[in-house]
């Protein structure tokens, strides 16, 4: 009985310690998202939070989810449906991209291994080209992100609110 007891007001008292802790906040970035692709079309405000590993896009229209998007190097999710992040590219960007493209696009990173970069003040820019497969412009200057690709008629600019 002394044993049951004993167990009750540790559970109780766990719970309670338990209930006092905050939540960890996630590191998240207020974002105006244009993505124009001939099988995705978004032109909304949206967060993009920062996870250990992963990014998370959120795109609201009317202030109701229409895209959530969490992405690795090695995969992408969009609620319960996850696939390769090469599959993703296949699918909805160009197979000819490399897995990571998304994620580095998503983070302002350089892409294709920082082939084409030119460093600026504001930041830098890449001109990317693969005869007959792509025809990329990429630039990350002053918190804005465009990533275009004239070839497979893709539009992905990323605008940081800013603070």
């Amino acid at each position: 009985m002394k044993n049951i007891f004993s167990i009750v007001v540790l559970a109780v008292f766990g719970a309670i310690l338990s209930g006092c802790s905050q939540p960890k906040a996630v590191p998240q970035e207020g974002i105006f998202v244009v993505w124009k692709s001939p099988v995705m079309k978004y032109a909304d405000q949206g967060f993009l939070y920062h996870e250990k590993g992963r990014l998370r896009l959120e795109i609201y229209a009317s202030g109701q989810p229409a895209l959530k998007l969490t992405v690795t190097s090695a995969q992408v999710c969009s609620g319960a449906l996850c696939m390769s992040a090469k599959e993703f590219n296949r699918r909805y960007l160009s197979a000819d991209y490399p897995a990571d493209t998304l994620q580095k696009i998503l983070e302002g990173r350089p892409i294709f291994s920082g082939e084409g970069r030119s460093e600026t003040q504001a930041g830098f820019t890449q001109k990317i080209e693969k005869k007959g497969h792509y025809a990329i412009d990429y630039s990350v200057l002053n918190g804005s992100i465009v990533f275009r690709d004239t070839i497979n008629r893709i539009v992905i600019k990323i605008q940081k609110e800013s603070a």
